[in-house]
């Protein structure tokens, strides 16, 4: 398998002694969509500016596309793009000038950027819009406005944090099938996001991240496979101590537990009376269980 990134020891601090980043470490696999999975202050957006030439680690190394991100940065940059957290365009441009101004700013011709310009547009569901000033858009179609511009780069690698956030529902299934088609069209993306059905959803690979460190990666299902519970059982009703030897989570009012057999599930659901709920493990379970297990690596 040929990877697309690949980042050893990476480390990141910052002015103040603050860790960014601690120990990164993983490589992604080309022509996919690698979603980088982990809550707010994870550290996800910085290990994006460091494999994006944004930011210089302070210890580690890392190859975007083979090449070094600190000593081939000026290189790299020709062969990808970038769409930061909370970027917007500017409120006085429409999305056509926004997405044409762009190109041309990496060397398009005026005639080849509105051509291209006029595909991602259509393609984000955006034409009706074209002409109107970003500022008279709704919040969602302006952050469609920004993927346009990045994905209408035709870049090799394109890094997305958290391109989502913000959208509603039909917004995100805009975007999400766009990126999938780009990904049949051979590139790569890094997208981050702290939305475990996101991920789930969306990712090739996943690489799950925790106060700094990357604590696991895989597909999805070869996450998931790593709890060893077949199922986890949400009930009212009960405490804790009366669920003693299982994997629980204290919600309150409720309690989460995980077993191993379905034939388990219902000898607890048969000790209450009030609500009780049985799924199957999800991204979120692996996540959570990986966390408490210090990690994939075990």
């Amino acid at each position: 398998m040929s990877y697309v990134i690949e980042a050893e020891g990476l480390a990141k601090k910052y002015r103040g002694g603050v860790w960014g980043i601690r120990e990164v470490s993983f490589k992604a696999p080309n022509s996919s969509l690698t979603v980088l999975l982990g809550p707010n202050g994870a550290g996800k957006t910085t290990t994006v500016k460091v494999l994006s030439t944004l930011l210089k680690p302070t210890k580690g190394r890392a190859y975007v596309l083979g090449m070094d991100v600190v000593k081939e940065a000026s290189k790299l940059r020709s062969r990808i793009a970038i769409c930061p957290q909370d970027v917007r365009a500017d409120p006085n441009w429409t999305p056509m000038d926004a997405v044409v101004g762009y190109l041309m700013c990496r060397g398009w011709s005026l005639s080849d950027a509105r051509k291209e310009a006029r595909k991602w547009i259509e393609e984000l569901e955006l034409w009706s819009v074209k002409d109107r000033p970003i500022a008279k858009l709704s919040g969602g179609q302006a952050k469609r406005v920004v993927v346009a511009m990045v994905l209408a780069s035709n870049a090799d690698m394109y890094f997305l944090d958290e391109p989502t956030a913000g959208l509603d529902v039909e917004g995100r299934f805009r975007v999400w099938r766009v990126l999938r088609n780009v990904i049949r069209e051979d590139a790569s993306i890094l997208l981050t996001t702290h939305d475990m059905k996101e991920a789930e959803l969306l990712a090739d690979y996943v690489v799950m991240i925790h106060e700094g460190k990357v604590i696991a990666s895989g597909s999805v299902r070869e996450l998931v496979s790593k709890v060893p519970y077949v199922a986890k059982v949400v009930v009212r009703g009960v405490t804790i101590n009366e669920l003693s030897g299982l994997l629980t989570f204290d919600l309150g009012d409720k309690v989460i537990a995980y077993v191993k057999s379905r034939t388990e599930a219902l000898s607890i659901a048969s000790m209450v009376s009030g609500e009780v709920s049985i799924s199957g493990i999800t991204l979120e379970d692996a996540y959570i269980y990986l966390i408490r297990r210090g990690g994939g690596s075990e």
